[in-house]
């Protein structure tokens, strides 16, 4: 497995793994100085999964926006050495610390975080649109 920067070229393959964005919307991260699109590969050299990361400048915080692996190859590790690649290259932007949020409920992206050194660090009864979606729980990873 080898996770590396995106190419233009990855944002079909990326759309098809995670639907939350288009691959026009895909290159156009691309080429935004403040994100960093990183996929990973398996050995055969496919693209099996897909992390973005927003860096906000003014407080030094780095945002997950995606960390999708492909559900027919979850459960190999992919999403722990995703996530390893995130966490780097949060640092090498300059981030202090590398962030995201949840459902309150169990999901296995939680789970994947409190595995891997994340820290709960904050709740929000407002963060989604809609009182039916409940609370967000924040993690954070310190740099």
């Amino acid at each position: 497995m080898k996770v590396r920067r995106a190419e233009a070229s990855d944002a079909e393959r990326c759309e098809e793994i995670s639907p939350m964005r288009s691959a026009q919307q895909l290159r156009e991260l691309h080429s935004q100085s403040d994100v960093v699109w990183l996929v990973i590969e398996d050995g055969s050299g496919t693209v099996v999964g897909q992390g973005i990361i927003d860096f906000w400048a003014w407080n030094k915080m780095a945002w997950v926006w995606d960390l999708t692996i492909d559900p027919e190859e979850r459960g190999k590790g992919l999403g722990r050495a995703l996530l390893e690649g995130m966490i780097q290259a949060a640092r090498e932007i300059g981030a202090r610390v590398l962030m995201d949020f949840e459902p309150a409920t169990r999901t296995a992206l939680a789970d994947l975080y409190a595995r891997n050194g994340f820290r709960v660090c904050g709740t929000n009864d407002r963060w989604f649109g809609s009182d039916k979606d409940g609370l967000a729980v924040f993690y954070g990873f310190d740099l």
